[in-house]
């Protein structure tokens, strides 16, 4: 099993048992091709919960038309490709120009070489074991206490005792990535954070909407304030371009998106601020702009 760091193998004639210390990473196609999100992670791919619940991390990746998300995955392919390719890029033609401004930016992070991260990774693991604290020990057992009881009631992937050594897992791994002598309590958010996301995105969709309102306290952070408000206007302005394209038949070349109604579903995150997202790095990187003498966000779509 996977929680003993060992596998055995009994196939063509081969019986034997291997270790296992590394990272599983497994994919399951849904039934016909297409999840379901009426019925549970389970139904969708036919594996037992047995199974199932040995798995740190649930991940449901869906396809799901986004003209915001369309638009940036087509624009990164075709600079990707011009990049790669530059003998087919035509004269005259800027189409890399944005790529390029934003590497030129000084004050833009600079990604990690492969051999830089592969180095930083290796060292991480050979020098650094970060040791959980009593009290963050003490929130995870609130915490797994209120998710069990949850999970009696749902119809997704149980939460087994297990579950307690996942979060210990991605705890240490976040405090180790960050090269800490201890598990802060920072670090056990993150771990929490990602357990929930990943039992409630095995949930019927009508139990998600549930679990997200009783656990929504766990699933934001100060750190991921600016990447919750994005994530939410991008919903607005997603849901603005498909409303004026059932109007005129089109993608519009722009939309807008009244402040109140983000700070409305801010709101709801427990987000009351919003003037350092608006005027943060994030928020430019992805294309809005802020009208303040209108209180409108502006967003083009159509290049």
């Amino acid at each position: 099993a996977m929680e003993q760091q060992t596998i055995s193998i009994s196939k063509a004639g081969i019986v034997t048992s291997l270790q296992a210390r590394c990272a599983v990473i497994a994919a399951a196609n849904p039934i016909n091709g297409r999840y379901n999100s009426s019925r549970t992670f389970g139904e969708n791919v036919e594996l037992t919960e047995p199974i199932l619940s040995r798995f740190d991390c649930l991940c449901v990746v869906k396809d799901i038309v986004d003209p915001l998300k369309d638009e940036g995955l087509a624009r990164f392919v075709v600079e990707s490709h011009a990049r790669s390719h530059p003998k087919g890029i035509a004269d005259g033609d800027d189409l890399p120009a944005r790529l390029e401004e934003f590497e030129g930016d000084e004050n833009a992070p600079q990604p990690l070489t492969q051999e830089q991260l592969r180095k930083y990774i290796t060292y991480a693991k050979a020098t650094v074991s970060p040791k959980l604290r009593v009290a963050v020990a003490e929130k995870i057992k609130y915490v797994y206490a209120s998710l069990r009881q949850t999970s009696l009631r749902g119809q997704g992937v149980p939460v087994a005792v297990r579950h307690i050594e996942s979060i210990i897992r991605m705890a240490e791994a976040h405090a180790r990535m960050h090269l800490r002598e201890y598990v802060e309590e920072r670090d056990v958010d993150v771990a929490i954070r990602t357990l929930l996301e990943s039992f409630i995105s095995t949930q019927k969709a009508s139990v998600q909407r549930q679990l997200t309102k009783a656990f929504h306290q766990y699933l934001g952070g100060d750190s991921d304030d600016d990447e919750l408000l994005l994530h939410v206007l991008s919903e607005l302005v997603r849901h603005a371009v498909l409303a004026a394209q059932a109007q005129e038949n089109q993608v519009p070349a722009a939309v807008q998106v009244e402040r109140e109604k983000l700070a409305s579903k801010a709101a709801e995150h427990g987000i009351t601020d919003l003037s350092a997202f608006l005027s943060g790095r994030v928020f430019e990187n992805h294309g809005f702009e802020y009208d303040a003498a209108n209180q409108v966000i502006l967003k083009d779509i159509a290049p």
